[in-house]
């Protein structure tokens, strides 16, 4: 199966994630450009005192972006792997779904107005309540009190809400 983008292939595949319950996590962007399961953690085991929640999931996507003859703008995206066993257990809330990461969808307005209210130095606890009252509770709030945070004192803020 093939794409016009990279931006197609995501808006086709990033749906799935969603529907089933796991994170998704987008590795490296040059010629091939992979989407994970976020529970995949890393090959190489170091012991720790502490345990991890992954589980080293081997479901991924696999894209290979085709250029045109000057080897300059993508033409295409080709899927050339796809892994979708999983061996954890899916996320069923609803809720919870919504506060992956790979979910949310930031509404640059939204997050600018969010930045305005911090370089008025409102408080960020009143922020947040603000928020949580505008959209009927916490759970319905597009983005979670740490992305608001994560927003504070960024240089670079319009460009995380892209």
């Amino acid at each position: 199966m093939a794409f016009q983008n990279v931006d197609e292939a995501y808006k086709f595949y990033g749906r799935y994630p969603y529907e089933v319950g796991f994170p998704l996590k987008k590795y490296r962007e040059s010629k091939f450009c992979k989407w994970l399961c976020a529970e995949r953690g890393v090959d190489n085991l170091k012991v720790r005192k502490t345990s991890s929640k992954r589980t080293h999931c081997k479901a991924k996507m696999k894209l290979k972006k085709i250029y045109d003859d000057a080897k300059e703008n993508v033409i295409a995206v080709r899927i050339d792997l796809l892994h979708l066993e999983h061996n954890h257990k899916f996320i069923k809330q609803q809720e919870e779904k919504n506060q992956l990461q790979c979910n949310k969808t930031h509404d640059p307005e939204y997050m600018e107005f969010i930045g305005a209210m911090q370089d008025s130095k409102v408080p960020h606890h009143y922020i947040t309540n603000y928020v949580s009252e505008i959209h009927s509770g916490p759970k319905n709030v597009p983005a979670t009190s740490q992305d608001m945070r994560n927003l504070e004192g960024s240089e670079a803020w319009g460009e995380k809400c892209q």
